[in-house]
């Protein structure tokens, strides 16, 4: 169950996070660590409330239901803590865990890049060239989240002689060069941006795997499925806006059959990260990941049809706008819709 406190604050600052005021934007990563989302799914002997994953997602999404923004930064810091605990979990006090888990400090996930890599989509953009004590990088990082101004940590892939290796990097390394926020027609609190990195230099610590082509395949469905939440609470409360009106029997068959779709989505992702199928078996995750996306794209609709002109009318439009450029991000969050259909393609031919 969401942090009543927190449901009321992003209730109140969902329209100034979709717009990227200063001031709410800052707090938001406090806000979410304050409430303990950042903690879901993590073991409690690293501080966590010792849940699962599903129980991460299912958070997101109830932040999603308020905010997208909000939803979208929680993916990347829970992604992120995601990382470490996967690959750096004897040394967790030397990236600023506890931080994390508060909000006190972001993550970056940064490996977007190396997804469509590990399908074949494009080269990875950041090359590492070993140094005496660890590697110098030179390359850039086009869009990323969570870049947040007080300073960050972000997770990266570069090529190298020795094949593809992921690194942390610290935003406050010489060389790394965070460029002004992106312009985003919504989502503006997100603190997503560009960054150039000329010569920065990692040490071996910062070295998140040496196998990427190995840890990437195996993180992927915690990347996927937090990235689902964003989708699931859109689709949730989009329905709510629906029933919360009286409407023919048309669309309450259509309200009975985006929640059935939801649930049987929802029934097979879950099930499906539990018994960790998905790490050698991607295609179901792909399809799930689409079926929602699309199944986004159906709520929203309805939410519009069903309600009609006070849509298009600023008094009475109660956030609609906002869920309108909100539900347009969900199909080119990377990996994208187009670029799963074409990995899928590709895995059928």
């Amino acid at each position: 169950m969401l942090n009543a406190a927190l449901a009321v604050w992003l209730e109140q600052h969902a329209e100034a996070l979709n717009a990227g005021e200063a001031d709410v934007s800052f707090a938001l990563l406090q806000q979410l660590g304050q409430a303990d989302v950042f903690r879901q799914g993590v073991p409690e002997q690293f501080g966590g409330l010792g849940n699962t994953l599903q129980d991460a997602i299912e958070t997101i999404a109830q932040v999603a239901e308020y905010s997208v923004t909000a939803a979208f930064v929680s993916w990347s810091q829970r992604t992120y803590i995601e990382y470490l605990l996967t690959a750096k979990a004897d040394v967790l006090d030397e990236f600023r865990f506890d931080a994390l888990l508060s909000g006190e400090y972001a993550g970056a996930t940064g490996l977007s890049n190396a997804m469509k890599f590990l399908s074949g989509l494009e080269p990875l953009q950041i090359q590492a060239e070993a140094v005496e004590g660890g590697w110098k990088l030179n390359g850039k990082l086009p869009w990323v989240t969570n870049f947040h101004p007080s300073g960050f940590t972000v997770a990266v892939a570069a090529d190298s002689v020795q094949g593809p290796l992921l690194f942390l990097v610290p935003s406050n390394r010489a060389g790394f060069d965070r460029r002004p926020n992106l312009e985003l027609i919504g989502l503006k609190g997100s603190s997503t941006a560009a960054a150039t990195l000329t010569d920065v230099i990692v040490s071996q610590t910062e070295l998140l795997s040496d196998k990427a082509t190995q840890y990437l395949p195996a993180i992927r469905p915690a990347f996927l499925g937090l990235q689902c939440a964003l989708a699931i609470g859109l689709i949730k409360r989009s329905v709510q806006q629906v029933i919360a009106k009286k409407h023919s029997r048309l669309v309450n068959d259509q309200v009975t059959y985006i929640q059935q779709q939801l649930e049987e989505n929802l029934a097979v992702l879950f099930s499906g990260l539990e018994s960790g199928k998905f790490v050698t078996q991607a295609r179901s995750l792909f399809e799930i990941r689409i079926a929602l996306s699309e199944l986004t794209q159906h709520a929203i609709q309805l939410e519009l049809c069903s309600t009609g002109g006070k849509c298009y009318l600023t008094p009475y439009e109660d956030g609609f706008t906002r869920r309108l450029k909100e539900s347009a991000f969900i199909p080119i969050v990377t990996p994208s819709v187009l670029q799963l259909k074409t990995e899928l393609s590709r895995l059928s031919a």
